[in-house]
């Protein structure tokens, strides 16, 4: 009985260094990977770095031309605009793919906030208000305000005193909504769509209109009825600008974006995907 129990012992020890020393991951001194490619010396290669893109979102409004529209290209809708385009370059330095998130632009930092995107790239000023909840790359664009009118009501506009008391049409949870609101005796109506606010101007339910000037110059060249009135609203650089959101605490992301940003502007991309945005809007 001894020696059989010797012999059966001496089987598991010879079958247990076989399983460790049979395919040359166990003491030998080869490496491995799960893709199980081996090396000239019949051991498993290291793995490759991988070269395989990654995926950012973007969230984004796309009722604002030119910074970001919906558009037919060769039969199928597209979302272009010069926010697309430098989103595109953002993700071509990341080697990402870039997927559109389309949605109201009051619902957008929510859906940073709660990882629906990776970042928000909507003509959006960089307010202290905002800052609190977000982080903002640098300015990549600065706009001036334009009060929409109706053509044949252009007189009575000239300053912004004019505004007092009038029933003015903004996008809600826009920097224009903020700037109505300042406005002394102002009935705003505040709609989540731009072609919805300017269907309230056309249809004479509001008496003006508040946005960013190259979104209203757009709509002039396309509306007949209505004028960029001569009404100036003063801002400075910050308040005027747009910026692109992210994330609270993500700087490497802040870091990346700002690298994309700096190159295109020294390399005056963005003049030309603003004209070239001006464009498609137009044909």
């Amino acid at each position: 009985m001894k020696k059989m129990l010797l012999l059966l012992v001496t089987v598991m020890v010879v079958l247990t260094a076989c399983g460790q020393n049979g395919n040359g991951t166990g003491n030998g001194n080869t490496s491995g990977n799960a893709s199980g490619e081996t090396n000239a010396s019949g051991g498993n290669a290291a793995p490759a770095p991988t070269e395989e893109k990654t995926k950012i979102v973007l969230g984004t409004s796309a009722d604002y031309a030119p910074y970001e529209f919906h558009k037919t290209i060769d039969g199928k809708d597209t979302i272009v605009g010069f926010d697309i385009s430098i989103a595109n370059e953002i993700a071509k330095d990341m080697n990402a793919e870039l997927e559109i998130s389309d949605m109201d632009f009051d619902g957008l930092l929510l859906a940073l906030d709660t990882g629906k995107v990776d970042m928000v790239i909507s003509g959006m000023t960089p307010t202290e208000e905002r800052k609190k909840n977000v982080d903002f790359s640098d300015l990549y664009y600065l706009a001036e305000q334009g009060i929409l009118v109706k053509k044949d009501q252009a007189e009575q506009y000239k300053t912004l005193d004019n505004l007092k008391n009038k029933k003015i049409g903004v996008q809600k949870g826009s920097i224009q909504e903020g700037i109505a609101q300042e406005i002394e005796g102002a009935k705003l109506t505040s709609l989540a769509k731009i072609p919805e606010i300017i269907l309230e101007l056309t249809s004479g339910r509001v008496d003006a209109v508040i946005l960013e000037k190259p979104v209203a110059d757009q709509y002039v060249l396309t509306q007949s009825d209505i004028i960029v009135s001569d009404v100036k609203i003063e801002q400075s650089a910050e308040e005027a600008g747009a910026a692109i959101a992210v994330k609270k605490g993500n700087q490497e992301l802040v870091d990346s974006i700002n690298a994309t940003i700096k190159r295109l502007k020294d390399g005056g991309d963005i003049d030309r995907f603003v004209v070239e945005a001006n464009e498609l809007v137009g044909e």
